[in-house]
């Protein structure tokens, strides 16, 4: 006998057959085998202002594989026995086909997330068949990229994609979309990537020189410089990552109210930490550098002095390319002619 607890629905009710690349949706009914049975009569009403009769078929398997229309249906299955006698049938089985609709992308735009070029981080789709309950991502080599929040236009022709810059994985990926019901497509090449592998910064700073004494009575001059600018060029990897490191040319000029010139050229490591997208960066510097002393009124008369450089910097972004910063340098005198100098600094960055 077939009861109640005997109907049951399968994990995958359904599958999907492509004919010439057409899909064919199949649904699977299945039941418990019942001791003795021949075969199975199945009949399947249709809901169509209260349920009417749809179809019939005859099985020996435990299960039927039908192709119906999207709507509201029931089943219910009678088994024979060896002597073709009708066994009681099953209560009936209530179960829904939905419409399935295959997505179609014609375009999408932009086609290319630049890592290092600060944009919204949103991606336009243009095709059919796009639903508010579509599964839209990237799909790439090494793995996946969820967008945050899909926005799908009410003719279901469009969706805008937007992601979360700091979840971006650089790789090729593929636009993969698949709708209820199994139908599915794909579209690419996307990239998530950089315009350029390295970073370039141009900098102009006021750095007056406030001298620290070693000792006290090796030093000859005791003056402050409080008219110095620095103009720097620094070349920094662009790829993101816990700290970004680069190089730094530099040169600079100090005036001192005794008559003398200070100039000098200084070669540094860069070690760069970026923060909020690159929008804010904290720098941290060192290296050596030369100075040639020039001038009258002191014993510091067309020399050379020869040092180390240490610093930290701040920046902070102003507007597109153009940053503000703000930071110290401590330029330490190898030979011990000279005092030691800190360089208080603030400037203005240009990136390109």
């Amino acid at each position: 006998m077939l009861g109640q607890a005997a109907l049951y629905a399968q994990e995958e009710g359904y599958f999907i057959e492509y004919d010439e690349g057409r899909a064919k949706f199949i649904q699977r009914l299945t039941w418990e085998k019942t001791e003795y049975a021949l075969y199975y009569e199945v009949q399947i009403h249709v809901l169509d202002n209260g349920y009417r009769e749809h179809s019939e078929y005859s099985t020996e398997d435990d299960l039927l594989l039908v192709s119906l229309p999207p709507g509201k249906y029931r089943y219910s299955v009678t088994p024979f026995n060896l002597l073709k006698e009708r066994g009681e049938p099953s209560v009936w089985k209530e179960f829904e086909v939905l419409p399935a609709y295959q997505p179609v992308i014609y375009s999408f735009t932009p086609d290319v997330f630049y890592l290092d070029r600060i944009a919204d981080r949103e991606l336009r789709i243009s095709g059919e068949g796009l639903l508010e309950e579509s599964e839209i991502y990237l799909k790439g080599s090494a793995g996946s990229l969820y967008p945050d929040r899909v926005i799908i236009a009410d003719d279901n022709r469009s969706a805008t994609l937007i992601f979360d810059d700091m979840k971006l994985v650089p790789d090729d990926y593929d636009i993969y979309i698949k709708n209820p019901g199994g139908l599915s497509t794909q579209s690419g090449t996307f990239v998530v990537g950089y315009r350029k592998p390295l970073d370039f910064f141009l900098k102009l700073a006021y750095t007056p020189m406030l001298p620290v004494y070693r000792k006290i009575a090796e030093v000859e001059n005791r003056d402050v410089s409080f008219a110095g600018m620095t103009f720097s060029f620094e070349v920094i990897s662009s790829k993101r990552g816990d700290i970004n490191g680069g190089l730094e040319l530099a040169s600079s000029v100090n005036y001192f109210n005794t008559g003398f010139l200070y100039n000098a050229f200084d070669l540094n490591i860069v070690l760069q930490k970026r923060f909020d997208r690159g929008r804010m960066a904290v720098s941290f510097r060192f290296g050596v550098g030369g100075a040639a002393v020039s001038g009258s009124g002191t014993s510091a008369n067309d020399d050379i002095a020869m040092k180390l450089n240490t610093g930290v910097e701040y920046m902070v972004r102003l507007y597109k390319v153009f940053y503000f910063e703000t930071g110290v340098d401590f330029n330490i005198d190898i030979a011990s002619n000279y005092c030691d100098f800190i360089k208080p600094r603030l400037g203005i960055v240009w990136q390109f």
